[in-house]
């Protein structure tokens, strides 16, 4: 995904560093969003609860606040 989004952002922008950016930070973003939309699910169930508690709203944001700061932070680490 990461990859088919750098060609169309660097025609857009013009600025390769800038799509350099937007790629690399949605890779980023993508690879770690996953982990602490895992870890409530995971956790519940070794506390032996039910483990679909933690894999609805509470996983969804958690694993959006991880994303977006991955990508910011990304994204703030290469055009700067």
């Amino acid at each position: 995904m990461s990859g088919l989004a750098f060609l169309p952002v660097a025609l857009l922008y013009g600025d390769a560093q800038v799509a350099l950016a937007a790629a690399t930070s949605l890779f980023s973003a993508c690879s770690v969003a996953s982990l602490p939309a895992m870890a409530p699910p995971w956790l519940l169930n070794r506390l032996g609860r039910d483990p679909a508690l933690g894999s609805g709203p509470l996983a969804t944001v958690i694993q959006d606040l991880v994303s977006t700061t991955v990508y910011l932070l990304t994204a703030m680490l290469i055009t700067s």
